[in-house]
């Protein structure tokens, strides 16, 4: 995060922009693209969004970090609206809530810091309520979000939850491994 400020916004942000301009490399640069992609810095094409040149600038940087946030951790505003602002121990207990992982897990680690790399930014955001109404839409996901009560029977309404599954595939030349993670997929998720 500390680099998009001082270089260059490239056309496309690409495996190679990354290592060589801003000299992330290896494993824990993998989620990196995804993770602006997710936030809306980057667009699904890997282009900078204007979230991104926002970002880049002085007056702008809290506002897009918080923005970032909210696109990028939905899940986790919609439990607590101050969540930018909130302790490590508050965090990892929304993130133990929503993800059902105990505290100790890696994976609610690997969640935290990254809410934190962004937090550090967007604790300086003002306040106002076009910011807390903003979502960009760029997402599709957030742009037109499933209502969670549909009320179209006759105002019985029904409840209605929408889950996104991201599945991080290994690498690896043997199509049985692949097979394998589907079929468990299919067995127990899509019945």
């Amino acid at each position: 995060m500390e680099k998009i400020p001082t270089s260059e916004k490239p056309a496309t942000f690409t495996n190679d922009f990354l290592g060589t301009v801003m000299e992330a490399r290896g494993g824990a640069a993998r989620p990196i693209i995804p993770i602006l992609k997710a936030t809306g810095l980057l667009n699904q094409t890997g282009a900078p969004s204007e979230l991104y040149a926002q970002f880049q600038t002085d007056a702008g940087r809290p506002t897009a970090a918080l923005q970032a946030l909210r696109n990028g951790f939905g899940e986790i505003f919609r439990r607590n609206q101050y969540a930018h602002k909130a302790e490590e121990a508050a965090l990892i207990d929304v993130i133990v809530a929503i993800t059902g992982l105990p505290k100790k897990e890696g994976i609610v680690r690997y969640i935290l810091t990254t809410f934190q790399a962004f937090q550090e930014y967007a604790k300086l955001a003002r306040e106002d309520a076009k910011a807390d109404e903003h979502i960009d839409a760029s997402h599709s996901h957030d742009a037109s979000p499933l209502p969670l009560l549909d009320r179209s029977d006759n105002g019985a309404g029904r409840l209605q939850l929408a889950y996104n599954i991201n599945v991080v595939l290994p690498e690896t030349t043997n199509v049985e491994v692949y097979n394998a993670i589907f079929k468990s997929l299919k067995a127990n998720l899509l019945t």
